[in-house]
């Protein structure tokens, strides 16, 4: 025993040294020194001696005192160490070393030249924002590299160097550099008269006098050129000082102009899928800006491969993606009544595209695609020369992977019967052609032309009542240009049209206003840029750190990006170096239980990222430590109390899941002054506790109602409580719960916790009653951690922290963090289902991961709204799987790498199930005895 205590202690030594001995960390030489001259050494920072000249100057002077010339050793590593700190010194990156966190990582940037020189010491996804310092001072290097006054270069160069400050007109032009404005700063000189200079308004608040609120008011409500808003603000305000909170915010308000973005953002993000580098090469060129010279060249040599079939269905995805149900059809009426299948482009374009297809074909016409002059035989039945065509056009989706080839024994006998080999050379075959139109390898998932030969057979469409029937507002935009359909599944409407933006002028895919989207640069591999949009397009760009798709070590071997693989019975998954597993007891009878064999005890905890843990026990198993939780639920917690805002402010509760761990702190409340403006949609709508529903957040408080929760005041929900929700909160009403984007888990407090298992199952026991099951026994699943099982499609979703880290390090408002939160995650994903009788609702789960579950809105569900619900997780569970455009582009989405079905069938015999579960844990109990 005593040896294994002495080597832990050498290893907790050795991480002493390394990690938190500044003297090591500091200044290698001064290993080779002792006594007084040591200790002096030890106080000499190598990042200092690196970045200014002054110190390397005062370093010798200050050794002597301390250190004898005989120490010929000491002295020869000072002078090499100084001499090669000085070599390099005009490097931009010596102004960022401070920020590195790894000692390695310090030292080698102190005496570095380039990014070259960091290669082996630095890894950028540990150092967010030392490379984040590092890519702005480079560009700002690069920027500024052509103005050829000194002086101008150096203010330049000052406005990438700090973080924060956009570039100002009136600063520049100030220090006499009006005239040696560089093109990559022009971004305020050009916009002489801003769209809006109202938008300035919230920074007169910030006025320390009566003339300057006074001042700033009136010249920003009267059309003003940006150098006239400056003028008039420095004469009746303060001196420009950029740190000054008015005109810090003058600057951070500054607009703009847009940056150019690729002609295709959605199909842009498939790029990386490509399997060869020159359809990778070819990508980049079609959809960034180049596509009249580069996509028949890449349509030719890549999308009719089958080697990129990952990349031609992520571009198909882009343009159509699959969506359930098809209807409405005259000419292909054997694929109408399909309300859960998939398709690419169920529509009446393609019903008529369709007709004139099987019409052409029967007329002797050519079958185009095939490579060769093939033309239909006069003997092939015209039903199959029909059922041919829809599939062509209507393009159903078989759905493991939304493929869209016909299966092989399909394609050969629609060869076989249907086409006239007379006209065909001897050198083609059925074989060689099916290879052009169905998967090449065996068992790939493929269409099956035969279930479209006959008139669907599902009995619960015929008939179907309308309270009982599902509908697709969404699926062809119903809205104006410009405007994104979004289900509003509590609504009479059943949809809204939202101002938004498109991802690139050939792009068909929109995204809301004030949404973020990730951009791929293609400078790089794995490196993106962020941007939202804006009134104005995709505004506030920010370049991210770079990452390298790493494989990822696992016990004995590496694992290849993006590759799945077992571990034990689990499935995992690596993405760019993490591993993420599903959690499942791998014994050979599986036992439900806990992470980390925690008891199945309800004592809450409230961690500082705004999740409710049934226990610290459960809590600690994520990696929190004792000081990010406190006890008590979340829900338990008054965020307001005592009052974080300023006195002329109301605080209202507004609960956050942040799912970034550098997220800190995450607030759990909003601010709201007390001479808000009405029609400031910043702050609403919310509902209070007399069920009416205020526009704003502003309006609330100026009626002096109580808020119940945030958004609209929701239809078809109870208002009796309280309940407990499956993510441990305790809710006033089961409508606060949904407005969370929560489910009910039972009536009443929160006393219990499930645990975690595959059958889905009441797993409390007597402790709580669940609610009644509609229908009783259902498609459904029991939430991880939670006490009832529910109807409805789920799913159990990972993602990577480190790209949400990235994102969230890079946001400077406060607003803009929101985008990594468990709310907005949740909100995009809704955005993705299309059957406005389905909803998505979520929460964290014990394990840490994200669990979705999307249920019917009715309160008595139809076997078909059931159904399509169901169907509609299984799509987005491809959707993330196979990193669908419509996914990747938008965050917080990209962040998702991977998702696995969750639900099952549902069994409520509680008393058969517990006696089950008893006599296991005796069998295993007995076997680890024995």
């Amino acid at each position: 025993m005593w040896v294994y205590k002495f080597i832990y202690l050498c290893l907790w030594i050795l991480i002493e040294i390394f990690y938190f001995t500044d003297g090591l960390r500091e200044m290698s030489c001064c290993s080779v020194a002792d006594g007084k001259c040591r200790t002096a050494c030890s106080e000499i920072s190598l990042v200092a001696v690196g970045t200014d000249s002054e110190v390397r100057e005062s370093v010798r002077t200050r050794l002597t005192d301390f250190c004898s010339y005989e120490m010929s050793e000491f002295w020869a590593c000072i002078n090499s160490t100084l001499s090669e700190a000085e070599t390099n010194e005009n490097w931009v990156g010596r102004g960022c070393c401070h920020l590195a966190q790894y000692p390695l990582c310090q030292s080698s940037c102190a005496l570095a030249g380039s990014r070259m020189h960091l290669e082996n010491s630095c890894r950028p996804s540990d150092e967010l924002e030392f490379y984040s310092c590092l890519e702005k001072r480079e560009e700002g290097e690069h920027c500024c590299s052509d103005v050829s006054n000194t002086t101008c270069r150096s203010v330049c160069r000052d406005l990438f160097h700090k973080p924060g400050k956009q570039f100002s007109l009136k600063l520049y032009s100030s220090k006499g550099c009006f005239t040696q404005v560089p093109k990559c700063l022009k971004t305020v000189a050009e916009s002489a008269n801003p769209e809006n200079p109202k938008q300035y308004l919230n920074c007169c608040k910030e006025a320390t006098t009566p003339g300057c609120l006074d001042a700033c008011r009136k010249i920003l409500f009267k059309p003003s050129s940006i150098r006239e808003i400056l003028d008039t603000l420095e004469e009746k305000c303060h001196p420009v000082i950029p740190h000054s909170p008015l005109w810090s915010c003058i600057l951070q308000t500054a607009p703009i102009k847009p940056s150019r973005v690729p002609l295709d953002i959605g199909k842009l993000t498939c790029c990386s899928r490509a399997a060869s580098a020159n359809c990778q090469n070819l990508c980049w060129k079609a959809f960034q800006a180049d596509w009249e010279v580069s996509w028949s060249q890449m349509e030719t040599e890549c999308l009719s491969s089958p080697n990129e079939a990952d990349l031609r269905r992520c571009i198909e995805d882009s343009d159509e993606p699959c969506e359930i149900g098809c209807t409405g059809l005259s000419y292909c009426t054997k694929f109408n009544n399909r309300p859960v299948n998939l398709f690419r482009s169920c529509s009446k374009s393609a019903d008529d595209a369709a007709r004139w297809e099987a019409d052409h074909w029967a007329r002797g016409g050519v079958i185009h695609g095939l490579g060769v002059p093939v033309r239909a035989d006069p003997s092939c039945p015209l039903e199959s020369l029909r059922a041919a065509a829809c599939v062509l056009q209507l393009r159903p989706c078989e759905n493991r992977i939304h493929e869209t080839q016909l299966c092989r024994e399909d394609c050969l006998e629609l060869m076989a019967n249907c086409v006239d080999w007379t006209v065909i050379g001897r050198t083609h075959t059925a074989a060689i052609l099916c290879a052009k139109l169905s998967p090449s390898r065996p068992g790939t998932p493929c269409v099956s032309l035969r279930p479209f030969m006959e008139e669907a057979q599902d009995e619960v469409v015929a008939g179907v009542l309308p309270s009982a029937d599902v509908s697709t507002p969404c699926k062809r935009n119903p809205c104006p240009d410009e405007q994104v359909c979004v289900l509003t599944p509590n609504d009479s409407t059943l949809y809204k049209c939202l101002p938004s933006c498109t991802l690139g002028e050939m792009s068909r895919l929109l995204v809301p206003l004030n949404t973020w989207v990730q951009i791929p640069r293609t400078d790089q591999q794995g490196c993106h840029r962020v941007c939202q949009c804006t009134a104005n397009g995709l505004e506030k760009c920010k370049t991210l750190n770079c990452y390298n798709p790493n494989s990822c070590w696992v016990q004995d071997r590496f694992v290849a990006h993006r590759t799945n693989f077992y571990l034990d019975c689990n499935l995992c998954h690596c993405f760019e170096g993490e591993v993420t597993c599903s959690r499942k007891t791998c014994s050979e009878v599986r036992v439900p239980s806990l992470p980390c064999d925690c008891p199945a005890h309800y004592v809450p905890v409230c961690s500082r990222f705004g999740v409710t843990y049934a226990s610290a026990c459960l809590a600690k198993c994520t990696g929190l430590s004792a000081t990010e939780i406190q006890f008590g639920s979340c829900s338990s917690v008054d965020p307001c109390q005592p009052n974080p805002c300023n006195p002329n402010e109301r605080c209202l509760r507004k609960p956050r899941v942040c799912l970034s761990p550098i997220h800190k702190p995450c607030r759990q409340y909003e601010c709201i002054p007390l001479d808000c403006n009405l029609r400031n949609a910043e702050y609403g709508p919310v509902c209070d506790r007399n069920n009416r529903q205020h526009n704003t957040s502003c309006a609330l408080i100026k009626a002096k109602a109580a808020l119940a929760y945030h958004g609209p005041c929701l239809r078809g929900c109870s208002l009796r409580g309280p309940i407990c929700a499956v993510n441990g909160e305790v809710y006033a009403s089961e409508c606060a719960a949904w407005a969370d984007r929560t489910i009910v888990d039972y009536v009443g407090a929160c006393v219990a916790v499930g645990v975690v298992g595959d059958r889905n199952v009441p797993r409390c026991g007597d402790a709580v009653k669940c609610p009644r099951l509609n229908p009783p026994n259902c498609i459904g699943v029991t939430p991880p951690g939670s006490c009832c099982p529910v109807c409805g499609g789920a799913a159990r979703i990972f993602y990577s922290k480190k790209q949400l880290d990235r994102i969230y390090y890079m946001m400077e408002e406060e607003a803009d963090k929101d985008a990594v939160t468990l709310e907005k995650l949740l909100l995009a994903l809704g955005r993705q289902i299309q059957v406005a009788q389905c909803t998505l609702r979520g929460h964290v789960t014990p394990e840490n991961d994200i669990f979705i579950i999307v249920q019917s809105t009715a309160k008595e569900p139809s076997s078909l709204q059931l159904r399509a619900c169901i169907a509609e997780t299984e799509k987005l569970v491809v959707r993330i799987t196979e990193r669908s455009s419509k996914v990747v582009a938008e965050v917080p989405l990209g962040s998702l790498t991977r998702a696995e079905v969750a639900h099952g069938h549902v069994s409520i015999a509680t008393g058969a199930i517990s006696s089950i579960y008893v006599m296991i844990v005796l069998f295993v109990t007995i076997k680890l005895i024995a």
